[in-house]
């Protein structure tokens, strides 16, 4: 009993010393003025309450969503509806068979294909600029789907002024094989850039902004080194019809390929930027 009172008396007169050393060390002139003027405690000033409230609002891209899964599944369907044509459609760009007059016959044989991976195409590019325009802040509607409509609209109204204008001109000059050649070759190329394209378009409506510079980088290197493999073969499929030299061309490419590249970036950073 002694001892237990014995470590009482001493439990009380330790804590009693601890806490005149501490009310001592806080006396001290260096401890109030450290804490005084350290710059997170604010010891000295008003007391204030700050509650800095956060609210997280969600993009809401459902209907983009299924709109991009419905266009996967077109071109699933058309790959499996169509497995010739597609077959014939990859061996005709990497040039892997000599036979390359016949698989164009074959391929010009097959419309309903071509026009549906032509329609494939053009919506694809509407996705791919309208996540650019958005992305960069650009889009002047309120609406994600109004800059599509409109975009889709622009595309389809540029090809398809592409080839009247191509078809006119081949019916004028009598180089309708040339000018069929041509259009050929050029919507060829659309067809695997829709493709290529694909995947990019994806990875870029559903990114964060690293991730869509990158998937936006890639899909420019890509589209540049499709054009420049159009324009090669276009010169080599119409050279070898119509007595075209290569100084002609490159007028052709400038005035009909570039300068409106160059007249439809220039409208968009006028109307858009």
């Amino acid at each position: 009993m002694r001892t237990f009172l014995f470590l009482i008396v001493w439990m009380i007169s330790s804590g009693l010393a601890l806490g005149q050393q501490v009310g001592t060390f806080y006396k001290n002139e260096f401890f109030r003025e450290a804490m005084r003027t350290h710059p997170y405690f604010n010891i000295a000033g008003p007391a204030s309450v700050q509650k800095a409230i956060m609210i997280h609002e969600p993009v809401n891209k459902d209907i983009i969503f299924y709109a991009i899964v419905a266009l996967v599944l077109f071109f699933a369907i058309v790959r499996r509806s169509f497995p010739k044509y597609m077959q014939d459609l990859f061996r005709l760009f990497f040039r892997t068979t000599l036979k390359q007059r016949h698989l164009s016959e074959q391929l010009s044989q097959t419309p309903l294909p071509s026009l549906l991976l032509n329609l494939f195409f053009f919506f694809l590019a509407g996705f791919y600029l309208s996540f650019w325009i958005e992305h960069a802040a650009y889009n002047p509607f309120d609406s994600f789907w109004v800059l599509f409509f409109y975009l889709l609209v622009a595309i389809a109204a540029a090809y398809l002024v592409k080839y009247v204008t191509l078809r006119i001109t081949g019916w004028l000059f009598r180089a309708h094989d040339a000018a069929e050649s041509y259009l050929f070759t050029v919507f060829t190329i659309n067809k695997m850039t829709g493709i290529f394209l694909l995947p990019l378009v994806v990875v870029m409506a559903f990114s964060a902004a690293p991730v869509f510079t990158v998937a936006l980088t890639l899909s420019w290197v890509v589209l540049i080194a499709l054009l420049l493999y159009r324009l090669l073969l276009s010169f080599r499929v119409v050279r070898k019809q119509v007595q075209l030299s290569g100084f002609h061309f490159l007028l052709y490419v400038a005035g009909f390929e570039i300068a409106p590249l160059l007249v439809i970036y220039k409208l968009i950073m006028i109307n858009f930027g």
